[in-house]
């Protein structure tokens, strides 16, 4: 006797629709995967380490980036936005800051190292501008609006 359905579609061979070989589920950031990358990409809390020292971090210590995630604010974070804007956890443009060179957004003058001051956004404006600018009771920043 021949079986019912034709040999290219042998359901014997299939895999059922909800079998996984890896035993893992697509977690709520889209990835499918283990604790591991949940733990990656959540938000960092005092006592995680610094993904670049390996340093645990306290409250004092990190500083937040706008994804939620942090480095140690002095020298890894200092540091790291020199040379990257994304964060090093889930590569999201984060550090969008004022390099030397690049214009004040106060008085369109060149700036330099030795006379800037970046806001706690990552903008950064000529120190005199900023102190006359703060002087002028303006409490956010003149690019993106966010609090001082």
């Amino acid at each position: 006797m021949s079986s019912p359905h034709p040999p290219h579609q042998n359901q014997s061979r299939r895999r059922p629709d909800n079998d996984d070989d890896d035993e893992t589920d697509n977690d709520f950031y889209g990835f499918k995967g283990d604790k591991q990358n949940k733990n990656r990409l959540r938000e960092s809390r005092p006592g995680d380490k610094c993904i670049l020292c390996l340093e645990k971090m306290t409250k004092e210590t990190m500083r937040t980036m706008h994804c939620g995630h942090a480095l140690h604010e002095f020298p890894c974070y200092e540091e790291y936005r020199l040379w990257r804007r994304q964060c090093p956890y889930c590569n999201q443009l984060v550090i969008r800051i004022d390099l030397p060179g690049e214009d004040c957004a106060i008085c369109c003058h060149p700036m330099e190292d030795h006379n800037m001051e970046y806001l706690k956004c990552e903008h950064a404006l000529h120190t005199a501008c900023l102190a006359e600018y703060r002087n002028n009771r303006y409490n956010t920043c003149s690019v993106c609006h966010r609090a001082l």
